[in-house]
């Protein structure tokens, strides 16, 4: 009998090892087509404000038979009233949003397709394929970031090969961490806008603003209030058509869970926190952030990043700025 419990206590402890990794790792951890509807708070379902922002409804996202999941970086599609989402593994996600008014109530389609390299294979690997941010660039094609290779490609067209673009993260910016790249872009008529969730030499600065004319400078951008203390950083940012610029943050402690942040600058003036998120609100992982401007009215979407996991969940929320301090 001693013998036994010799041999099934090694093999107990390596099964229970075993299950957790496939848990938090089940690329198909909710399968299924089956949206959730995701109040602001489970203890208030009647709150619809936090800080500048009026909740507009959000959505726990399955696998919708199509393996979803990994979003980070997120950008409203005016020309079509899409969403495109891109995933840590280098795929593109259309997303086409059913709402009732403002509110933000489900899903009427969704389309999936891989990104290509320059060879015009697909991406695989994390090291080719760990694709973190995009933006639309001024001629039309989407500017995607990457991080372990640390560079920027441009996409005439999402379906097939990217082109150079010439912007150097690194060189911008200084040595990158293997996973702590290129989480945000933001684009506009004046240039490019990048941030990266750190830099070894920290002086330098996160985040770097890149002109049509080539002319780039670096600068600091810290969070601040509640998550500043937290290890607070940069995943996603979006500019709207005024200059104006939004920067979503994320932070993690094994004590206090996730929590998320979103700052909104307008040219010229200091950065404003518009929203914190953490519990006992709803909150996790998020990666994502898009802006929709509707004549003067402005809409922010964010979603989070589940990492294809079993233990975390793909949540889209949709805001709306409302408080007159927080935009001009």
């Amino acid at each position: 009998m001693l013998k036994r419990v010799a041999l099934w206590g090694p093999l107990l402890i390596a099964a229970l090892l075993v299950g957790g990794y496939v848990y938090l790792h089940d690329p198909f951890a909710r399968d299924g087509t089956e949206l959730l509807q995701v109040p602001l708070s489970d203890e208030d379902p009647a709150l619809d404000r936090v800080g500048a922002l009026k909740y507009h409804g959000g959505l726990d996202i399955p696998r919708m038979g199509q393996n979803i999941g990994g979003l980070s970086g997120l950008r409203w599609d005016a020309d079509s009233g899409r969403l495109l989402a891109i995933t840590d593994d280098a795929r593109w996600v259309w997303i086409t949003p059913a709402e009732q008014g403002d509110r933000l109530t489900g899903i009427s389609a969704i389309e999936v397709g891989d990104l290509l390299g320059l060879n015009g294979e697909i991406l695989t690997g994390k090291e080719q394929g760990d694709s973190e941010s995009l933006t639309r660039s001024v001629d039309g094609g989407w500017l995607i970031g990457f991080e372990r290779d640390h560079r920027v490609w441009r996409y005439p067209d999402l379906d097939g090969r990217p082109e150079l673009t010439g912007i150097d993260p690194e060189e911008l910016l200084g040595p990158l961490g293997e996973n702590s790249g290129l989480e945000a872009l933001a684009s506009s008529q004046d240039g490019v806008i990048g941030c990266a969730e750190q830099v070894d030499d920290q002086a330098v600065g996160t985040c770097f603003s890149l002109t049509a004319e080539q002319l780039a400078e670096t600068f600091p951008i810290g969070a601040t209030s509640a998550t500043g203390g937290t290890g607070a950083l940069p995943t996603d940012a979006d500019m709207s058509a005024d200059g104006t610029l939004f920067v979503l943050w994320r932070s993690y402690s094994p004590t206090d869970g996730n929590a998320a942040m979103i700052h909104i600058k307008a040219p010229g003036q200091q950065p404003t926190e518009a929203m914190v998120l953490r519990p006992p609100l709803s909150v996790d992982n998020f990666e994502g952030l898009a802006v929709r401007e509707e004549g003067e009215r402005a809409f922010v979407y964010i979603v989070s990043d589940d990492n294809l996991s079993g233990g975390q969940r793909t949540l889209l929320m949709k805001f709306e700025v409302v408080a007159r301090s927080a935009r001009p």
